[in-house]
């Protein structure tokens, strides 16, 4: 029984965002989509989220107490402006001192991500990234921060999740605006891509030390049928738009069909300093859910997610499947040649001895890709927190500290958290065998699901 060791530099850390724990960020588009009727899954509204605003001091200790290297967070773009590009609130650029300085002080290094989903309600009403000359304010606002906090912070994460959140609000319509337009989709895709390659290029000219990245989401693409043809052609296609156009414009500078007409940039080629990667799903296609996509219909009871019906679910009705991040890493090695951080990696459950097998299990492939010479730098647990899961509301729980909503947002650090930390502490733990880990019921129906 090997020890899987990691090495003595590695990060480990937990990510978060901040309109999904901070609470009562009333001026981004969010707030305001969640006020309508149906929107959020069960009525939910962000409202306090885990009043991490107030209690990120009693958080950060925590983090520090779990042994963690590094957090993820991101800075309310909305704070800072949040009745016009040209109007600073103090009072934010104070308190996101404060948020820096406490994890510095306990030597945990802040990871930070300036768009995570949200934006400044004036700029949604003005198209946000729908409109390329509205990239401007991005970037104003990325300037702003490199010269703002640019001596604390030396991980920036520039975009995170340009393919999830193009898709999921102006394609399948659950994030605000909420449109069902391909079109749209496409052409918000293409502008992430330039706002991240020009935000990296100011960011190294205000801090040239600092390291950059973008944050890429990369499900892994299956045949629902594995001897079909018509599957494999519709998992081909759906990893080329998903997953490979937003990888080659990374590597060429070159937007590809159909998010672009083979527009060339030179500011997005080699826009990167690391690459981050957030993994969770593999998801089966066929023909019938591309076309469904196509025309907005695409829901979780198709099928997506199970091929044959029988996979344990998480509460965000996603499957388990480890194996994909090792071949996440290795692609985004064999392409970009660049470190790479896992800057989320989570499971939603009640079930705290399952996020214990689904943490040991996914930095076992996280090591065996070290083990290959994959220059891996980093994992993130998604999330230190229990939070507002966007459409899901509430509802699920990835946090490795629960949050009781109903009592004053009362933390309790949850068994996988002090599992995790001990594997910090060791940097590393023992390997079980195959059989061992398909040993109990977590572990069988988690090892099931590996081998469909």
């Amino acid at each position: 029984m090997p020890f899987l060791q990691f090495p003595a530099t590695f990060h480990f850390g937990a990510s978060s965002s901040a309109h999904q724990v901070e609470g009562n960020n009333y001026h981004n588009q969010w707030w305001r989509f969640e006020q309508e009727s149906g929107r959020i899954k069960n009525g939910h509204v962000s409202g306090r989220a885990s009043d991490h605003y107030y209690r990120y001091r009693e958080d950060f200790a925590d983090l520090y107490s779990m042994n963690h290297t590094a957090h993820r967070l991101s800075l309310e773009w909305s704070r800072f402006f949040p009745e016009s590009p040209s109007k600073l609130n103090m009072e934010a650029v104070r308190h996101y001192h404060d948020v820096l300085d406490t994890l510095i002080r306990l030597n945990i290094e802040p990871f930070v991500t300036i768009f995570h989903f949200t934006i400044p309600c004036w700029f949604a009403d003005i198209g946000g990234f729908e409109k390329e000359e509205n990239i401007r304010y991005y970037l104003d606002f990325v300037r702003f921060l490199a010269q703002e906090y640019g001596n604390k912070v030396h991980f920036w994460c520039t975009i995170n999740e340009p393919n999830i959140y193009a898709s999921f609000a102006y394609l399948i319509g659950e994030y605000p605006p909420a449109y069902r337009n391909l079109r749209l989709t496409l052409k918000v895709l293409a502008n992430l891509l330039k706002a991240h390659g020009k935000a990296y290029r100011i960011l190294k000219q205000e801090r040239p030390m600092s390291q950059v990245g973008i944050v890429v989401h990369l499900p892994v693409f299956a045949p629902l049928r594995k001897g079909s043809i018509g599957d494999k052609i519709a998992a081909r296609l759906a990893d080329w738009v998903f997953n490979e156009v937003i990888l080659e414009a990374l590597k060429t500078g070159t937007i590809h069909f159909p998010a672009g007409f083979f527009e060339h940039h030179e500011f997005l080629k080699d826009s990167n300093d690391f690459i981050g990667l957030n993994y969770y799903v593999r998801m089966f296609t066929s023909p019938r859910h591309a076309v469904a996509t196509l025309l907005n219909m695409l829901r979780a009871d198709l099928g997506i997610f199970q091929r044959t019906g029988v996979e344990r679910l998480t509460q965000s009705g996603w499957t388990v499947y480890p194996k994909g991040l090792y071949k996440c890493l290795k692609r985004l090695h064999k392409k970009l040649g660049l470190p790479i951080y896992v800057t989320e990696n989570g499971i939603a459950t009640d079930d705290d001895e399952w996020r214990k097998v689904f943490i040991r299990k996914h930095l076992r492939q996280v090591h065996k890709a070290l083990s290959k010479g994959i220059d891996i730098r980093g994992y993130f647990y998604w999330s230190n927190l229990d939070n507002f899961e966007w459409s899901f509301g509430f509802e699920p729980r990835f946090g490795l500290v629960h949050v009781d909503y109903d009592n004053d947002c009362r933390r309790t650090i949850r068994g996988s958290a002090w599992y995790y930390a001990e594997i910090i502490r060791q940097r590393g733990f023992w390997q079980y065998s195959e059989r061992e880990e398909s040993v109990g019921s977590v572990e069988a129906q988690d090892a099931a699901t590996e081998r469909k």
